[in-house]
């Protein structure tokens, strides 16, 4: 194909030197280059479009005449023309130049101009994007329209996520990390933000609209290393870190979690798994359901809280029950617990005192569980999980519980998703090849085993389901019953005489 030449004219402006600032020299200057790349630009793709209609097949592609296209760049809004094809195989029309320059069908917004509109977007509210986005490029757009085109953008990234996730669900990504860590850390948390109410109710007996969204956060990281490699500095940053984002239930979120920190850390041969958590019922579930070795660890941060505010008005009683706790003392803290509930004759102090209990009861095999490792070596390389609050007020917080800001569960999902590509570090690679990529879909359900898959048969031999026992985790696994389990699944059933 011949090459085409880009030339930009000369050009000369006038300025009077009365009154002259350097910020009017300097948006003058910014006004014509702009000026002048679009003209060049529009002339370009005149350039390409004529190379192309030259070198196209004969008798394939009948030449339709011209059609204009608006087009939004970084350069500001352009407007050209190119020719229309009809192919005499289908009968579609087809514009060479667009297929040539990878532009999708019906695009109107160059993707460098998507992309700073997104990432801005991702820091700040939709309105303040429309100005920053102005005062950047020298280009202004709706920030409704900006908000629509995050909306669009993160349905290829979700899409391409779940195929991603069923790929190794699947087990057909084999593909591992070349040097897997000696200990994996993942923390998952929860935060709520206002769900937008698209109508009130008419009559006091409708059921109430629930007014928040449960977005559910996680992290996963192989180390806590100094931020700075010089200095005095004690900050502390955490290694080979990603983030997972989403708003379904507990339990698709501890599956999807378990999937992906399995292809990012290689769970499966790490020596340890620490696993941090606020004590949320869909986060120890997800730890007993699909991270079986995990060790568990509440965290603190929500522990003490929990402490100060069922004992808002003893501060000796919240010293006592921390200092129990502290000390792994968890029967004391629990009965210490347990006579406040008995004196107290207020009904909201004992139900405080009721749901603390409750707490500390069910995750007392989460607190200060590195304490109980058997191998020391082990445990003084543990370091305690505590990086999840501040990963919540930067990640959510920032920018989805400003005042008066409201959500849809669309929009939320949309803009926790481009966030969420930014901070592992993918924004780049998404738009320079993982938005092209295409999606292999596999409508084959996965075959779920069933009692049929387990029988053995044999003449004469009454069948057995062979199958594994889970390792046994949990509060009760030294409980008489569980070690009678261990010991069953060790006898050999099909050994014979």
């Amino acid at each position: 194909m011949d090459t085409i030449s880009i030339a930009f004219p000369v050009v000369k402006v006038n300025l009077p030197v009365e009154g002259l600032t350097f910020s009017t020299l300097e948006q003058s200057v910014f006004d014509i280059a702009q000026a002048l790349g679009r003209k060049v630009l529009e002339k370009a793709l005149i350039d390409v479009d004529e190379c192309l209609k030259i070198a196209r097949p004969k008798g394939t592609l009948v030449n339709t005449g011209k059609r204009a296209k608006y087009f939004m760049t970084r350069l500001g809004d352009i407007r050209y023309k190119r020719t229309r094809y009809i192919d005499t195989a289908t009968g579609k029309s087809r514009y060479l130049l667009e297929e040539h320059l990878g532009l999708r069908k019906n695009q109107r917004v160059s993707l460098i101009r998507s992309k700073i509109e997104m990432f801005i977007a991702s820091i700040t509210t939709y309105r303040d994007t429309e100005e920053n986005v102005e005062l950047l490029t020298g280009c202004r757009r709706s920030h409704e329209s900006i908000r629509q085109s995050v909306i669009k953008e993160a349905e290829g990234i979700i899409a391409h996520q779940d195929a991603a996730i069923d790929k190794i669900r699947r087990l057909e990504d084999n593909e591992v990390v070349s040097d897997p860590p000696e200990i994996a850390y993942l923390e998952a948390d929860s935060a709520f933000i206002r769900l937008q109410s698209s109508h009130k109710r008419k009559k006091a007996s409708q059921p109430r609209r629930r007014r928040s969204i449960e977005v559910k956060l996680a992290i996963g990281y192989t180390d806590k290393v100094k931020r700075y490699e010089t200095g005095r500095g004690k900050s502390l940053k955490l290694k080979n870190k990603f983030t997972y984002t989403s708003i379904e239930n507990g339990r698709i979120f501890m599956e999807k979690l378990s999937l992906i920190a399995e292809k990012k850390l290689s769970l499966s041969k790490v020596k340890a798994l620490i696993f941090g958590g606020d004590g949320g019922a869909y986060i120890s579930a997800g730890i007993r359901d699909y991270f079986v070795n995990a060790i568990y660890i509440l965290c603190k941060f929500h522990l003490k809280r929990n402490v100060k505010r069922a004992l808002p008005t003893r501060p000796k009683a919240q010293g006592r029950v921390n200092e129990l706790i502290k000390k792994d003392n968890m029967d004391k803290a629990l009965s210490l617990i347990n006579r406040l509930y008995i004196r107290s004759k207020d009904r909201k102090d004992r139900s405080r005192l009721e749901d603390l209990h409750t707490y500390i009861d069910q995750n007392r095999d989460g607190i200060n569980p590195i304490n109980r490792i058997k191998d020391k070596a082990l445990r003084k390389k543990i370091k305690g999980a505590g990086a999840m609050e501040s990963n919540v007020d930067k990640f959510i917080a920032h920018r989805f519980k400003k005042r008066s800001m409201s959500w849809s569960e669309k929009g939320a999902l949309s803009l926790l998703k481009v966030r969420e590509t930014i901070s592992n570090g993918e924004w780049d690679s998404w738009w320079l090849e993982g938005r092209d990529q295409k999606i292999e879909i596999r409508p084959e359900p996965l075959k779920q085993l069933t009692a049929k898959n387990f029988w053995k048969q044999e003449k004469n031999i009454m069948p057995f389901i062979e199958a594994t026992i889970p390792a046994l985790h949990g509060p009760d696994r030294n409980e008489p019953w569980a070690k009678v389990l261990r010991e069953i699944q060790d006898i050999d059933y099909y050994k014979r005489n």
